[in-house]
C-alpha cells in the first residue's frame, strides 16, 4: 500500500495547493507526499513540506486517514493541520530537480469558493475541506 503524508496550511482565510501539471494531466494537491522507509507520517509530512514549498511548519493534529485510489493501487494519506509555518515558498529538493514543461510544481494559495472545479486528489479531499472550513 502506498503511504503519503500532506498539510493543511492555510493562511488569511485562502490554502496552500500544489497545482501539478504531469504528463498532460492537471490537478491540485496539497503539500506533501511519500512516506519514507523508517518515517513516521508526521516526520513525512515536515519533510515533504519542506522539500515542496521550502517552508517551516509546525504541525498540529491529524485532520483525516484517507483511503483512496492512487493510479490504480490503494493508498493512505494522513493529512494533518498547520498549528504555525515561516519561510519564502519556492520549490527545492528532488521536485525541483524534476521540475520541467512535462512536470510541473506550482504554489497557489486558493480560497474555498475556487475549489469547485478543481480536481484535487485525494479525491475525498475537496468534501472533507469544506465540512471543516463551514465549522470555521
Amino acid at each position: 500500500m502506498i503511504q503519503g503524508a500532506r498539510a493543511l496550511i492555510i493562511k488569511d482565510g485562502k490554502i496552500l495547493f500544489i497545482h501539478r501539471i504531469k504528463n498532460g494531466e492537471e490537478y491540485y494537491v496539497l503539500p506533501g507526499g511519500a512516506i519514507e522507509a523508517g518515517e513516521t507520517p508526521e516526520q513525512a509530512a515536515v519533510r515533504e513540506v519542506k522539500e515542496e514549498t521550502n517552508l517551516d511548519i509546525g504541525l498540529g493534529p491529524l485532520l483525516w486517514n484517507i483511503i483512496d485510489d492512487v493510479h490504480g493501487e490503494v493508498g493512505r494519506v494522513f493529512i494533518f493541520s498547520v498549528e504555525n509555518f515561516s519561510g519564502e515558498i519556492r520549490l527545492i529538493g528532488p521536485e525541483l530537480e524534476r521540475q520541467n514543461a512535462d512536470n510541473q510544481y506550482i504554489h497557489e494559495w486558493l480560497p474555498a469558493s475556487a475549489l469547485g472545479g478543481l480536481l484535487i486528489y485525494p479525491a475525498q479531499l475537496k468534501e472533507k475541506l469544506f465540512e471543516l472550513l463551514e465549522k470555521k
